[in-house]
């Protein structure tokens, strides 16, 4: 029995069994849910294919993990993005990695690679933990007891940090100008039902797309003035990652990113980098505060390798609890929840079910981390559970918190390097406690949102 599970669990956010039928198409127009993945009924848990119908046409969620990587791998060309989501991705993240297909996906992430490798993670680790040590400073000071929006803090934390590695100089314009933009968006993508009812739909979707496109405006034009303010990088070593997309040549077609393209991949950059991190860390202090058991076993494993002092990238590997914990948290609270929905080009066959052309299928973490057949007691949270032992022999799309095939997140190892080493920095100083009689309520827009935050209280730690 693993620490988690010889205690018992507390009642959590979002973890409520799951309803028996979805709700009634009049409940999803007349009181839409903040987070839609709640009202996913029970069989879809249950069932490695779930298959329904509605007046908007044939759908699937494939949870089974031979399934998944038929869809994101093995046949992706029968399962591109469906218009409606590459046209909202694209009011968004205009055509970077995210939305771009075929050629021009493959040069662009050819591009960009060298920014996210082992090497240029290494860079990035001092200023990670700086950062993180600079909030811990903070903390500090603070005298007032009051309590701390967790979710607020964390997307700071880890704005701050992409910022400062990734933008030096212009990092704290462009982290501003993003992060409100992003915020705006979030406000303004309140997707529903309604949006793709044939008349109703459309005119809808125009005006949202647009009220998108205008939150972007402003950053748009500043980051036009920051890319021709570089000038040319030939002759002189690049400092940042914004040098470094201005620079990149791809080495097969020899073109360059336009500053229209360099202003898509840093948003994509800003959004996957930070917004996605922050979520993860935030949904990780959460759960610890609910599993002292857990806790304590981090405190401990922190503890035994650091003593109190500063992590660096070459502890993460002697860090392995640490990992697990965030791991865990990313499969109870993904951040980003509902992978993709994909059209069906052509009739296909996914784990004997067959798939006809014209359909849409749908593969979504939200399930596929909670299934009753691809996990023991999913709603526990038990860090344990990705322990080598217990790992050993899970199918590699089982688990999505990065996505999955040619397009999983080109950002994963960064993103997991700067959640523990931001986690192992705050924990040694710091405890946070739930403040009682809060309402967490998540929503999802594109990320997986606490909608009023979540209020925790700050508890420094002896030592």
């Amino acid at each position: 029995m693993s620490v988690a599970q010889s205690h018992a669990t507390p009642a959590l956010v979002a973890l409520a069994p799951p309803p028996e039928k979805r709700p009634s198409l009049l409940r999803q127009i007349l009181s839409p849910a903040p987070n839609e993945f709640e009202s996913i009924p029970r069989i879809a848990f249950e069932r490695p294919i779930w298959e329904w119908k509605s007046l908007f046409g044939h759908n699937f969620v494939v949870s089974d993990p031979a399934g998944v990587k038929r869809v994101l791998l093995d046949n992706v060309a029968n399962y591109p993005k469906t218009q409606m989501e590459t046209e909202m991705l694209g009011a968004i993240v205009g055509e970077g990695l995210l939305v771009s297909q075929g050629e021009k996906w493959k040069s662009h992430r050819r591009l960009m690679s060298p920014s996210f490798d082992f090497r240029s993670i290494l860079s990035y680790a001092p200023a990670m933990v700086a950062a993180a040590e600079g909030f811990t400073d903070a903390w500090s000071q603070r005298n007032d007891g009051a309590p701390v929006d967790i979710a607020e803090e964390m997307t700071n934390l880890t704005l701050r940090v992409i910022s400062n590695t990734m933008f030096s100089a212009d990092g704290e314009i462009l982290g501003e100008l993003v992060d409100s933009s992003l915020r705006r968006m979030g406000e303004a993508i309140d997707f529903n039902v309604l949006d793709i009812i044939p008349v109703i739909g459309p005119p809808r979707m125009k005006r949202k797309m647009a009220r998108i496109h205008a939150n972007f405006l402003t950053m748009d034009a500043t980051m036009q003035k920051l890319v021709q303010a570089r000038g040319s990088v030939e002759g002189r070593p690049p400092h940042d990652l914004l040098d470094r997309l201005i620079a990149a040549r791809d080495g097969e077609t020899g073109t360059r990113l336009t500053n229209d393209e360099v202003r898509d991949e840093v948003v994509i950059i800003f959004l996957a980098g930070h917004d996605t991190t922050a979520l993860a860390l935030t949904y990780t202090w959460y759960l610890l505060s609910q599993h002292p058991a857990v806790e304590s076993k981090l405190h401990a494993e922190l503890a035994r390798v650091l003593a109190g002092r500063a992590p660096t990238h070459d502890d993460l590997a002697n860090l392995p609890y640490t990992k697990m914990v965030i791991e865990e948290a990313m499969r109870l609270y993904p951040p980003a929840p509902g992978l993709s929905n994909r059209a069906v080009l052509e009739d296909d066959e996914v784990a004997g079910v067959k798939i006809p052309k014209g359909a849409q299928v749908a593969v979504i973490p939200w399930v596929i981390h909670r299934h009753r057949l691809l996990w023991d007691n999913p709603e526990t949270f038990d860090p344990e559970r990705f322990s080598p032992e217990r790992s050993q022999g899970r199918h590699r799309f089982a688990y999505l918190p990065f996505g999955g095939g040619p397009r999983v997140c080109i950002g994963m190892a960064l993103a997991m390097a700067e959640a523990q080493l931001i986690l192992a920095t705050i924990a040694q100083r710091f405890r946070l406690g739930l403040v009682p009689g809060q309402k967490i309520v998540l929503q999802h827009r594109i990320t997986m949102r606490p909608r009023d935050g979540i209020k925790m209280t700050l508890e420094p730690r002896a030592g």
